[in-house]
């Protein structure tokens, strides 16, 4: 009986010691796991900020190049051609009466496309998009269009508008003006519709083209879309992109304001 109860207690001692064994080894197993999988998540995490950085500089860079180019084309070449004009304009008088029209309509073209080159100097300073705002640089840049007889824009504007953070604004201006920009370049459209939409949880903005799309599953995304996704990484905003071939494009963003109602 006793070597009996000795083995029963042997028994019990050895499973006791196996259960807290095996205890021990699933919570440092589990331990070392969480350990492991925090430090993955804070990796990741601090990979995230370092991109963020790079492009929040990378932003601040191409702002300050929009600013000196800006800077060049009215200070610079702006004021060659408003000399140019005014020589035109002195020049025309010594000219035959029947050669002044032709002269006169240079002048003209001359004329015009110093006022768009001012125009476009204006959307590229930041100081200048920043004084007027986004909803008004982006129909400035659809008035520059519509001037220039690229193509026929839709505009249209839903809910009460309202202002938000300065440095956004320019941002979600830049990525539009991207857009803009690529359907000039690519997209061989006739139409192009813009909607920008407030209400109280978001600022919606779209601009979709009836161009030519292009297959996003085969093709690889150029500097401009991985730069309009950036931007809007930056601030936080929902970007995406809808395209087929032969079936126009679609760029949406949505700007998580948080407004409450009053």
């Amino acid at each position: 009986m006793e070597n009996e109860k000795e083995v029963i207690s042997l028994i019990i001692y050895v499973s006791v010691l196996i259960v807290i064994l095996i205890v021990f080894v699933v919570t440092f197993f589990l331990a070392y796991q969480r350990r492991k999988t925090e430090l993955l998540i804070e990796k990741a995490d601090q990979l995230r900020k370092f991109e963020l950085e790079l492009s929040k500089a990378q932003t601040e860079i191409q702002e300050q190049t929009f600013k000196n180019i800006s800077w060049e084309l009215h200070d610079n070449i702006g004021q060659l051609l408003s000399v140019a004009k005014m020589q035109l304009n002195m020049l025309q008088y010594d000219l035959p009466e029947e050669k002044r029209k032709g002269f006169e309509e240079a002048s003209n073209v001359l004329g015009q496309g110093l006022k768009e080159l001012r125009q476009l100097s204006h959307t590229l300073n930041t100081d200048f998009v920043s004084k007027i705002g986004l909803q008004e640089s982006i129909e400035n840049e659809i008035n520059r269009f519509k001037r220039l007889n690229f193509l026929n824009i839709e505009y249209e504007v839903e809910g009460e508008p309202y202002n938000i953070d300065k440095k956004d604004e320019i941002i979600i201006f830049r990525i539009y003006q991207e857009c803009f920009s690529n359907v000039v370049k690519y997209s061989k459209a006739s139409v192009l519709k813009i909607l920008l939409k407030y209400s109280d949880s978001e600022l919606f903005v779209s601009a979709t083209d009836n161009g030519v799309g292009f297959d996003a599953a085969s093709e690889n995304e150029g500097t401009g879309l991985m730069n309009m996704r950036k931007r809007a990484e930056l601030i936080g905003a929902d970007f995406s992109i809808k395209t087929q071939k032969d079936e126009g494009v679609s760029v949406t963003l949505r700007y998580p304001t948080k407004r409450k109602k009053t």
